[in-house]
């Protein structure tokens, strides 16, 4: 397949798709870093992935965060709908069980908050809270 195609077809794929073409593209250009179909589509799904974290953001707060995506072990919280700056973040910093529920942890800025979650959705709302009361 063509790789302009390929591109051009992007925003159609589903988002386990993107993620297979990606891991594809990072193997090519593994064995070979100079590979120019490759990297072009790499950054072309970079590219898309992007948007696409940008269409999903959700408003908690004052604060925009990225959806929750389990295979990204990081996601990242923005001033304003469009910012490309961020000004937050929460990162699983443990697996879950029976015993270790808290593992979701905040960061605002440089600081970390000390306490840790158990779900996203209070993550936010605490990253959210320490973001405003940074502001005042």
């Amino acid at each position: 397949m063509d790789i302009e195609k390929m591109i051009d077809e992007l925003p159609q794929e589903s988002l386990k798709a993107l993620k297979h073409r990606l891991a594809n593209a990072n193997r090519i250009l593994a064995r070979d870093p100079e590979h120019v179909s490759a990297s072009k589509l790499r950054s072309a799904i970079k590219a898309e992935l992007t948007q696409r974290m940008k269409a999903n953001r959700r408003k908690v707060g004052q604060l925009w965060w990225e959806p929750h995506d389990a295979d990204v072990p990081e996601f990242l919280a923005y001033e304003a709908a469009e910012s490309t700056i961020p000004v937050a973040a929460i990162f699983k910093s443990d697996t879950h069980t029976a015993a270790r529920k808290e593992v979701y942890a905040v960061r605002v800025g440089e600081h970390e908050l000390a306490e840790r979650f158990s779900e996203v959705a209070l993550a936010r709302k605490a990253g959210s809270d320490a973001w405003e009361n940074s502001k005042r």
